[in-house]
């Protein structure tokens, strides 16, 4: 099968997007089918090795920091992606080039797949900035779907002012997203809790929760010394462990103010934070007025690789984001034997609340009472760490990619012929 993956977050970028569609594009190759990623280029010297990854120019931060805007010359684009010749398109993201796939599949009638992989609706009430960007998208998608003048209306609707401009950004979110959902052949939901969402949306497409597979991110004791050693942890010491974004959608801050009293409580604790984000300094001043500053450590970025020495020195995984589609970092967590201590429910299937996992209050105190309780019980944590191996041993990379091309096959077997798109307005052929 010919499969095109179109998303405007992809590697060198190291997020959950890029990590989901690489993992499954090396999977689905390993087992004989051809994988093109059309993407962005990170910046103008970066030189792509592999011929079936197309990336397009790009500008960094019109909307945010690390956003990359795509810029293509349509006609030209369109030409290079006809002779791809593509069986089934599955777009990632909602940007530029996200929506160039949509569009490309509905001009063509090639099946459509999306996945939902960011929580938008939460996102935007932390980053307001994106306003012009959802306007845009409100616009554009009536433009992509070619659905007439009723979506045409909905999307003028969507950037009627708020009250505030987090329900104005999150009515265009849901309006927009729901509408070029429900011209999609089937719309995957990383977790429950995005199925949820946006069955109460009305979205009338199939939508199949499938999550990404994760394997163990091995590593070795020589590494393990040296992280020890590096950021001064002991055998004695209790590691609380986060690692993701350092964005304040990640909720990191209630987590630098639980550890105060964790640390209060349990002379031998220290967390430890993995991850960059815009919101970083902000956090490290947090962790720098506390009372325990010196049992606080911020890593910065670590290569993904790198990350299994790193989990081998925690104690116990804390996750306090309320902004995940999937957090896959729970996987990788639940992978290396880790209980886990999280906020959010209906995010994941690899934690169960009691098994291996304890599901706390969205507060700094409910959260260290709970991260406290897994700490001060030693066997408790090794049957908890067990029972992660065994829930994160049933969502395997090469699990999960099968369980994708079924979902592929049976999307074009039953895939509906459409008529050829044209736009609802002067008949033009091409939104871009």
């Amino acid at each position: 099968m010919r499969i095109g993956f179109f998303s405007d977050n992809y590697l060198p970028r190291a997020d959950g997007i890029a990590f989901s569609i690489e993992s499954f594009r090396t999977e689905l190759e390993a087992m004989g089918h051809e994988v093109y990623v059309i993407t962005a280029r990170p910046n103008l010297r970066f030189k792509e090795p592999s011929k079936r990854i197309i990336r397009f120019p790009a500008v960094k931060g019109l909307f945010f920091d690390d956003y990359l805007t795509s810029i293509f010359f349509p006609p030209q684009a369109e030409r290079k992606l006809e002779k791809l010749k593509l069986d089934i398109i599955h777009y990632h993201t909602p940007g530029q080039l996200g929506l160039l796939g949509a569009f490309f599949a509905l001009r063509h009638d090639i099946p459509l797949v999306t996945t939902y992989h960011t929580d938008l609706f939460e996102y935007v009430k932390h980053y307001p900035a994106v306003l012009p960007g959802t306007i845009a998208l409100s616009m554009l998608v009536p433009a992509i779907t070619g659905g007439g003048m009723d979506e045409f209306r909905t999307g003028l609707s969507s950037i009627k002012p708020e009250s505030s401009i987090d329900k104005w950004n999150q009515k265009i979110v849901a309006r927009s997203v729901t509408m070029i959902h429900n011209h999609c052949d089937v719309v995957i939901s990383p977790s429950k809790k995005i199925k949820q969402q946006l069955t109460g949306w009305k979205t009338k497409t199939k939508i199949v929760v499938l999550p990404t597979g994760v394997d163990k991110i091995t590593t070795t004791e020589e590494n393990i010394t040296k992280r020890r050693q590096q950021y001064g942890i002991t055998i004695d010491d209790h590691v609380v462990l986060f690692v993701g974004r350092m964005g304040t959608e990640k909720n990191v801050g209630l987590l630098i103010s639980s550890f105060d009293i964790i640390a209060q409580r349990d002379e031998h604790a220290k967390l430890i934070l993995v991850g960059i984000g815009e919101d970083i300094d902000d956090f490290v001043r947090q962790g720098a007025a506390s009372p325990y500053a010196d049992r606080i450590i911020f890593t910065g970025f670590i290569d993904h690789l790198a990350l299994g020495a790193i989990y081998a020195l925690a104690t116990v995984f804390a996750f306090p984001s309320l902004s995940e589609t999937q957090g896959l970092v729970l996987n990788e967590a639940a992978r290396a034997g880790l209980p886990i201590v999280m906020i959010d429910r209906d995010v994941t299937e690899v934690v169960r609340n009691g098994k291996n996992g304890i599901f706390a209050r969205n507060s700094a105190r409910g959260l260290a009472n709970q991260i406290l309780e897994v700490l001060g019980d030693p066997a408790r944590r090794q049957r908890m760490g067990q029972q992660s191996i065994k829930l994160a041993d049933g969502y395997g990379v090469k699990n999960q990619a099968e369980q994708l091309i079924a979902l592929y096959e049976d999307t074009v077997k039953h895939h509906k012929p459409r008529p050829r798109q044209r736009l609802p307005l002067l008949g033009i052929k091409n939104p871009f």
